[in-house]
């Protein structure tokens, strides 16, 4: 997902929709402060704000939520420099996309980059000084749509409480959505990750990070994770009668995997949905280190012997490392879409995608990218010879009764 580098070259226009966007400026230099509004002028973004100072441009944002959907700072400020100011706008959870103006060296803006990343900010790259046109819309660009569609994008996360949890799980809040796997090689679509969707009957749409953390905490992570997995087989179930079997990835966490039945519990459901175990991928996340290994090695070892496939995700960060790859019989490895994302742009993280797809192919296993939302990223992924590729590039997740339909335009 990283973007990290100086950009160099890019576009010289912007979709229409840019021109409502609210840009917030911070750099301690009039000249440069005119500069870059004169720059976004020319992009017809006439929306801007600038401020001298880090703690002006913070203060501004913790009056109003909406203050900015993007922020384009200065690294080297006197008192509060960029980084610090970075810090506190992920304390204010601030959604609105980030660009660092600076002029320092390619390693120190990488180290900036990957720290906003760590902060869960919105990074959108590097400019270097003197700011062009190209380069500013270029960069720009790699806003998502979300952030011109809601002001909601620019609160705070509300965290539900476990009492709304099991009250939405005794209820219907559990809703899943599809995002389309499509093969490198023929473009075919061969599967689908089922994702979480809450759907609360006071707030309405949740994001699921407000939903999974407190599961995890409260104990509530099975019964969670077991209503999506029932929902992904009863949609499997309504393909099939159609004439359709795409292979279906739902996401486990290690903490659903220390329950010695959990094999049996699993294939029961698939069959008396009419589906074959081996027609689902368990993506395997961990979040923390393994208390009980010996009970998850066991089961996790009888999944994969009943037919379901397994896929160590989030290849290359936190704890899904070649050790998990050593002890675990894994079928799929999942590169994160840290090493995918605007890969192209940073040569660390394309030696990370490169070495990844290797191993995955050196051990047998099926190799599927994440995160892939530009041709950039497809044709990187190409170059690799990577097998799989999901993210928007391709399609954005969809409701069930939208993915065969889909996948039928596509493959015509």
């Amino acid at each position: 997902m990283t973007r990290i580098g100086k950009i160099t070259a890019g576009i010289n226009e912007l979709p229409a929709k840019f021109a409502s966007l609210k840009v917030l400026v911070v750099d301690d230099e009039p000249f440069m402060l005119d500069i870059v509004e004169e720059v976004l002028g020319q992009l017809d973004i006439k929306n801007v704000i600038c401020t001298e100072s880090s703690r002006q441009a913070l203060e501004h944002i913790e009056s109003s939520p909406e203050a900015a959907g993007l922020m384009i700072c200065d690294l080297n400020m006197p008192g509060m420099d960029g980084i610090e100011c970075m810090r506190h706008l992920a304390d204010l959870q601030f959604k609105g996309g980030i660009i660092i103006l600076s002029g320092s060296d390619k390693s120190l803006l990488d180290s900036v980059g990957n720290l906003l990343l760590e902060h869960n900010l919105n990074f959108l790259g590097a400019l270097e000084k003197p700011v062009t046109k190209a380069a500013m819309a270029a960069v720009i660009a790699r806003l998502s749509d979300s952030t011109f569609k809601s002001s909601d994008n620019y609160s705070g996360l509300q965290m539900l409480t476990p009492s709304e949890i099991r009250a939405g799980l005794k209820g219907d809040s559990v809703q899943v959505a599809f995002q389309p796997k499509v093969t490198v090689t023929g473009r075919r679509m061969v599967g689908a990750e089922c994702l979480l969707r809450w759907q609360d009957p006071k707030r309405g749409l949740v994001p699921p990070m407000a939903v999974i953390p407190v599961a995890e905490k409260h104990g509530l992570i099975d019964n969670l994770t077991m209503k999506v997995f029932a929902k992904a087989i009863e949609h499997m179930g309504e393909w099939a009668r159609q004439g359709h079997e795409p292979k279906i990835s739902i996401n486990f966490s290690m903490d659903n995997l220390k329950r010695y039945d959990l094999p049996e519990m699993l294939s029961d459901i698939a069959l008396k949905g009419g589906i074959k175990p081996n027609q689902i991928v368990l993506e395997i996340t961990e979040t923390r280190l393994i208390s009980d290994l010996a009970i998850c090695l066991e089961v996790i070892t009888r999944l994969r012997l009943k037919g379901f496939g397994l896929s160590i995700d989030d290849f290359g960060t936190g704890y899904a490392s070649m050790e998990k790859l050593k002890q675990m019989p894994f079928t799929e490895l999942k590169v994160d879409r840290a090493f995918v994302f605007g890969s192209n742009h940073n040569p660390i993280a394309k030696a990370i995608l490169e070495s990844s797809v290797k191993l995955g192919h050196a051990l047998g296993l099926v190799v599927v990218a994440e995160g892939a939302e530009t041709k950039e990223d497809w044709d990187m992924l190409v170059a690799q010879v990577c097998d799989q590729v999901q993210g928007y590039v391709i399609a954005k997740p969809m409701p069930a009764d939208e993915l065969i339909g889909w996948m039928m335009q596509w493959e015509q």
